[in-house]
């Protein structure tokens, strides 16, 4: 057997038979220069992603085609660009007292 043979089978084969060690070990979680705050929005976005990946196997099922792995998947999925497309208020700790203060009454 060549070396390394068995780590390359475990490898892909963890990361094709649980899809959560996939998923954390994505984009948001490594050394990709996202914020704490980032990655504690897309850790509880597990589920979502999940279902999100089983519509695009459905559709690919509708047309006779093979859908993708959930590697693959995670892989084109866009973080960055669904992270900064949402509004300052919906991210973790956000809203919209740090752009707009409250205002006061001012009584004569």
């Amino acid at each position: 057997m060549p070396e390394g043979f068995f780590d390359n089978i475990y490898g892909s084969t963890i990361l094709e038979s649980t899809p959560e060690s996939a998923f954390y070990s994505a984009a948001p979680f490594g050394d990709t220069g996202f914020s704490p705050m980032a990655q504690q929005y897309w850790a509880g976005q597990y589920g979502n992603i999940q279902n999100q990946y089983l519509g695009e196997l459905g559709r690919a099922a509708r047309n006779q085609k093979d859908g993708p792995s959930f590697v693959d998947f995670l892989e084109d999925y866009p973080f960055t660009q669904r992270y900064t497309a949402m509004s300052p208020a919906l991210r973790p700790g956000g809203s919209f007292r740090r752009f707009a203060p409250s205002t006061r009454f001012m009584y004569s």
